[in-house]
């Protein structure tokens, strides 16, 4: 190692020392949230008080941390990095944790092997499953990934039972008990995804809700049930879209939108998988904003469970690796 890059792990070293570790949450709350004032209201205090911190950490840091753009924060490269640090950070932790939870225990998941079985809706098949899977073949080559479609129903029964070890749902509406756990792992804004077909202008970025319902729409069905939470709070307004043309999933989309004048709606780090890999498109936000957090379900008898919390930690951190399209974050 150089001993440049010494210098810096040992500086580094010491601003950790040093660092209140309740900067450190807000740090990571406002990374997650691109916002000053919704930090605040998941802290409970005041955006005051998260500016103040904020104050500090770029102060320990010597970086301004985020910059903005427009109405937009926008994370600086060392904001990124912190990201990481922390993510890994929170996964080392809760890994100590669960081996303090039964004294003597050891995993090491990279001699281990299992089947890891997850039910997820489409949209997450283009962001976190690419994601979970690329780390878990990294770090335990040994076991086996098997995503389940999803259904809007209670899987109660099979996290209890074993059968399913996680249940991804966007939305927070489906049904569970007491024996079911829930970490909540980001939060998704629902835009629009355009061709050069299409009917909006080149240039705009945000359209309203009246404009947008005009609109031929493509509707790549969630789940294998035709009804959606946004048409659902659409229809108690008395609102209904153009809906043109419908998929069972999302890998057509890209190209169905670039040969077509119709626009899709989906969560925002959906719609930036596929406008990678389609560049004509574009993201147009749809106002009045409608946001759905992303939840992980579990069953809260397993949260002891030395394999079980590595897996936990696993698709905590693969989340924090997928990237959100800076267009849509909030100011």
């Amino acid at each position: 190692m150089s001993s440049r890059h010494t210098e810096q792990d040992s500086r580094l070293g010491m601003i950790w020392q040093k660092l209140d570790l309740n900067l450190i949450r807000v740090l990571a709350l406002v990374l997650e949230e691109g916002s000053i004032v919704r930090a605040a209201a998941r802290l409970h205090i005041s955006p005051s008080a998260v500016s103040h911190a904020l104050r500090r950490l770029r102060q320990s840091f010597g970086d301004p941390l985020f910059v903005r753009v427009g109405q937009r924060m926008v994370p600086t490269p060392r904001a990124e990095s912190l990201r990481r640090a922390i993510t890994d950070f929170q996964a080392d932790l809760e890994a100590s944790l669960a081996r303090g939870s039964r004294p003597g225990a050891e995993f090491d998941p990279a001699a281990s092997a299992r089947l890891l079985r997850i039910a997820t809706p489409g949209a997450l098949e283009l962001t976190l499953v690419p994601a979970l899977a690329a780390a878990l073949r990294r770090q335990a080559p040994g076991w086996r990934l098997e995503i389940l479609p999803f259904e809007r129903r209670s899987y109660e029964p099979e996290l209890v039972g074993g059968e399913i070890d996680f249940v991804l749902e966007i939305g927070g509406h489906t049904p569970a008990g007491e024996l079911v756990a829930r970490a909540e792992l980001w939060e998704d804004e629902m835009v629009a995804l355009a061709g050069p077909r299409c009917e909006v202008p080149a240039g705009t970025e945000e359209i309203g809700t009246a404009a947008f319902m005009m609109l031929p729409q493509l509707y790549p069905l969630p789940w294998p049930v035709g009804q959606n939470y946004l048409d659902v709070a659409l229809a108690r307004d008395g609102q209904h879209r153009r809906l043109c043309a419908s998929l069972p999933g999302y890998a057509a989309v890209g190209l169905m939108l670039e040969q077509t004048d119709l626009v899709a709606v989906m969560p925002d780090r959906t719609a930036l998988a596929i406008a990678t890999r389609h560049p004509e498109l574009r993201i147009l936000r749809v106002g009045p904003r409608r946001r759905s957090p992303l939840l992980l379900l579990f069953a809260a008898s397993r949260q002891a469970d030395l394999e079980q919390r590595w897996a936990l930690a696993l698709i905590r951190r693969a989340a924090a690796s997928v990237p959100r399209p800076v267009s849509v974050l909030p100011a």
